[in-house]
């Protein structure tokens, strides 16, 4: 199939379905109070856990593990249901989901952080499972419909870039604050007390910001015109019949991976190999957050003149060169330079692969003459959920076998090469099979420009 840029990109900036920047917005702070909370869980709880609540690290990887594979089953059947949700005029019908899911991120989120370190571990164990199944129902719920938003309210693979991109602004300004409280308050000695009123705080914010925002989301429901409803058989049969999609999924999960624990190993890395605490590692924060915006535009320029599937393959190359630095280098400096490039390399996956999936969708409404977003979706959380479960057991496990001792004022030398080795080596691996399979990718060049070209018609009807 022929590799040839996509000559169509130029001619549809004249009629894209675009999206006002102030919807655009809302998208974005609903995801920011979202991420306001999940960059506390996802950041925190670890370091939390095996230092402050001193329950041991292997625990807490197993917990998530059983976790991940247990708790997949739930994104399938919201998707589904979602799918078949009947859209109500000034409720919509993805939107709804999203208040739906609110409760359910802050109860979970609050039975996690609220620990105390004298229970016993299995208590710690069981309570800390419950908090996590909970949470990660609501933010299926929402992820999953927010998700399939993206992905309808325009065909235009620019758009659906553009949009997460806004969204990514809102994400990054109050993600990078919540990191900037684990960095100072989590690498040091602080009082459980005052990380319980910070983690409270956080907590609240994020719940008021995420209302907020889907407040703010409109949709139509014409957005849902002629869309039918397949038997469930039919439709698991219809979409593992998708090459494309099959292909999506292990590049997600490997992907995902990836990405999803890059903030999570972080403090690990700065404050146990390279030697440094508290407001040191807070300027990698810093520049991260200048850098991360430059990161947004860059992959918008270049995703305008090579496309996602190519733009995506250059950043991930430059990511595994950053975190081959990451594993041979112990020296501050290096070690930020290094922690930028991954994270311009998170930004490139972040925003592509919603216009990636996008077109799975479109290729899949094409040839069956349904869309069902949601379950597609859900599907696809089934492989990729268990993705940063996994990747935080497979981290615990290397460093308990090389040493680790959360509550030792200094590691052993074993211990640092074993962090280094979960930071790193295993993110390069990944990061060259996700290379592979997106060089790879079945709906790319001519047959890319067809599906865009014959999508792009419906959206015309559609959104008159």
């Amino acid at each position: 199939m022929s590799e040839k840029k996509d000559e169509s990109l130029k001619e549809r900036d004249i009629t894209v379905h675009k999206v006002p920047f102030s919807q655009k917005a809302y998208y974005g702070i609903s995801i920011a109070g979202f991420t306001f909370i999940g960059s506390m869980i996802d950041g925190a709880m670890l370091k939390y856990y095996t230092d402050f609540i001193l329950f041991p690290a292997l625990l807490f990887g197993f917990a998530q593990l059983i976790f991940a594979f247990i708790n997949a089953v739930n994104d399938p059947v919201i998707g589904y249901y979602s799918d078949r949700t009947i859209p109500v005029e000034g409720k919509g019908k993805r939107k709804i989901w999203l208040f739906r899911s609110i409760p359910l991120l802050a109860i979970g989120y609050f039975l996690m952080i609220f620990m105390n370190p004298d229970l016993p571990h299995i208590a710690i164990f069981i309570m800390l499972f419950i908090g996590l199944a909970i949470h990660d129902t609501g933010h299926a719920m929402f992820s999953i419909n927010r998700g399939s938003l993206l992905i309808t309210v325009t065909d235009d693979d620019n758009e659906r870039a553009s949009l997460v991109t806004v969204s990514l602004v809102f994400q990054t300004i109050l993600g990078i604050f919540s990191y900037l409280l684990l960095l100072i308050f989590l690498t040091g000695t602080t009082p459980l007390p005052v990380l319980y009123i910070i983690f409270a705080i956080v907590g609240v914010l994020g719940v008021g910001v995420a209302i907020l925002g889907v407040k703010g989301i409109k949709e139509p429901p014409k957005l849902y015109s002629g869309q039918t409803f397949p038997k469930f058989k039919q439709l698991i049969k219809d979409v593992f019949k998708s090459k494309t999609f099959i292909f999506y999924i292990v590049f997600q999960f490997v992907m995902g991976a990836v990405s999803s624990t890059v903030i999570t190993f972080q403090l690990f890395y700065f404050e146990d190999v390279v030697g440094v605490t508290g407001t040191e590692v807070a300027l990698v924060s810093a520049l991260t957050l200048p850098f991360t915006f430059l990161a947004y535009y860059l992959v918008q320029v270049i995703t305008k003149k090579f496309g996602a599937r190519k733009t995506l393959l250059i950043f991930i190359t430059i990511s595994i060169i950053a975190f081959l630095g990451l594993l041979l280098t112990r020296i501050f400096v290096l070690s930020i330079i290094f922690y930028l490039i991954v994270n311009m390399g998170n930004a490139a996956f972040w925003i592509l692969s919603t216009p990636i999936f996008g077109n799975v969708i479109d290729e899949y409404e094409l040839k069956t003459g349904n869309r069902n977003e949601g379950t597609f979706m859900g599907i696809n959380a089934i492989f990729i959920t268990p993705n940063k479960q996994g990747m935080i057991f497979l981290f615990t496990l290397i460093i308990t076998f090389m040493g680790y001792n959360g509550a030792a004022e200094f590691q052993t030398e074993s211990a640092v090469l074993g962090i280094q080795l979960g930071v790193a080596l295993v993110p390069i691996i990944l990061l060259i099979i996700g290379f592979l399979i997106l060089l790879f990718f079945p709906l790319r060049g001519e047959k890319l420009q067809e599906v865009k070209k014959e999508i792009k018609e419906i959206y015309d009807k559609r959104l008159e």
